[in-house]
């Protein structure tokens, strides 16, 4: 897992804050975290984050608890593929990792893709499958994963892109275009769970 800083992390400073708020806050989400890492059900993923929200005064600054509920789905959508799909060596799901998009005379530019599922190549991942993970979907994240994706497909077309969020908002008539470039785009809701049909669009990217 390349990403440096992880839920638990922030789990772990309000376990040592000075407030007893904040440290009773910790044990409590500690715990959250343990469960849905377990189950990996998006009931207990979703319970953790609404307990997030609840707090969000506690925990701190905007862009602290931004990050913190970011990451947090980041990893649970890492863990349920790492759980759910089979892979084949050289195959492997990365989290938060570059993938080349250009190269030419010998520069090259890569991008961090939230998920990926490819093989190590050099410095970067060679993906047969990206993933961009968002709690919230407004126009304006969406707009930047389409442009990622594509980025990636013009380097390399064979590439699958997906997009996977919880809560949306924005117009449906937005999300229906963006499947011009995203190959499955999917909710993972109490309202909405489409959870298998995420991971059935994921195993016949890999067949």
């Amino acid at each position: 897992m390349a990403r440096l800083k992880k839920a638990a992390d922030y789990i772990n400073e309000l376990c040592t804050s000075k407030s007893k708020k904040g440290r009773a806050l910790g044990e409590k989400l500690k715990a959250q975290y343990e469960r849905w890492t377990e189950t990996l059900a998006i009931e207990d993923f979703l319970k953790f984050n609404e307990a997030i929200m609840a707090n969000k005064k506690e925990i701190g600054a905007a862009q602290f608890f931004g990050k913190f509920r970011a990451y947090a789905f980041e990893e649970y959508v890492y863990r349920l593929l790492k759980a759910k799909i089979r892979l084949i060596k050289p195959l492997e799901v990365f989290w938060a990792e570059k993938c080349l998009v250009w190269c030419e005379d010998g520069v090259e530019y890569a991008m961090e893709f939230d998920i990926s599922i490819g093989s190590r190549k050099d410095a970067f991942v060679d993906p047969v499958v990206v993933l961009d993970a968002k709690v919230e979907l407004d126009s304006s994240r969406l707009k930047t994963a389409v442009a990622s994706f594509v980025m990636l497909k013009r380097w390399k077309p064979q590439a699958k892109c997906g997009l996977v969020y919880v809560r949306r908002e924005l117009e449906n008539s937005l999300l229906k275009i963006a499947g011009n470039w995203a190959d499955g785009i999917f909710q993972l809701s109490l309202q909405n769970n489409e959870t298998a049909a995420f991971l059935d669009f994921v195993a016949k990217c890999l067949a």
